[in-house]
């Protein structure tokens, strides 16, 4: 199983290396996995696909990411749905940019969870597109690009990423292999009023100080204080820098450069163990 699509701060490339952690942290053969701001779900998909039962793990997240893993893993995810938002995708690429824009206009409806992966497929730079309100914010969508006689690049860019028939494919896979997973679509603030499982190994993905473009955030910090004084299971918190003398800098890999292509250096990600 793969994530759904591309997603600015997900942690498809470094799940193996983080999902390696939490597995050697756990205390017993059938602890309990808390993934907290899943986003695109890299590090739960990653578990389950090392053998962990979806019904050990709790995702969290209060954008439309908790939506859709909320629909996945109760067994609500309408396929019929989701294919009759593909069917009607364009069949000229040029044509996808205006398509998307018309389709997040509207008020969303009741099928958040289906209508999500496409929208977010085609975002620009796999930048955030949230929900505010009925309405679609940040809705920002790539065009088809075709390089000149003068680009470095000499392949195509799609507009969707990946495309219809592999976006279908890898969820369709996460509706039969992540079904079990229970993700609560809340503030991650709200979990620290009652103290986690003694068997919980905990995993936290906060939106990343000094980076933008993510419509909700939290104190890390306030979090992390609180968390360690009512709870002693291991806490792993991934940043752009270490948070303490107990971080991890992971491999990232990858082309430097980010979405703007003129990033001198790579993105650090460390992994901080309370």
């Amino acid at each position: 199983m793969r994530v759904p699509c591309a997603y600015q701060g997900g942690k498809q490339r470094v799940a193996a290396q983080i999902v390696d952690l939490l597995l050697d942290a756990a205390p017993g053969p059938n602890s309990r996995f808390y993934d907290l701001c899943c986003g695109s779900g890299a590090v739960s998909v990653e578990l389950v696909n090392r053998g962990v039962d979806p019904n050990r793990i709790w995702m969290l997240d209060i954008s439309s990411w908790g939506a859709f893993w909320s629909a996945i893993g109760s067994g609500t995810f309408d396929m019929d749905v989701f294919d009759q938002f593909l069917s009607v995708l364009p069949s000229d690429k040029r044509d996808f940019k205006a398509h998307m824009s018309a389709l997040s206009t509207p008020p969303m409806g009741e099928h958040e969870a289906e209508l999500y992966p496409v929208l977010q497929a085609c975002s620009f730079g796999g930048k955030q597109i949230w929900r505010n309100g009925e309405r679609w914010a940040n809705a920002c969508f790539r065009n088809y690009w075709e390089p000149t006689e003068t680009s470095i690049r000499r392949s195509p860019a799609n507009p969707m990423q990946p495309s219809p028939t592999e976006l279908r494919r890898r969820i369709d896979a996460l509706v039969n292999g992540m079904k079990g997973v229970t993700c609560l679509k809340m503030d991650i603030m709200t979990l620290l009023e009652e103290p986690f499982p003694s068997d919980a190994v905990v995993y936290v993905d906060p939106p990343y100080q000094s980076t933008t473009g993510y419509a909700f955030g939290f104190d890390v910090t306030s979090f992390i204080n609180h968390f360690r004084h009512a709870n002693q299971v291991p806490l792993f918190v991934s940043e752009g820098s270490p948070l303490n003398d107990d971080a991890l800098m992971l491999t990232f890999g990858g082309a430097k450069g980010g979405i703007s292509g003129i990033r001198k250096g790579k993105h650090q990600e460390w992994l901080s163990r309370f």
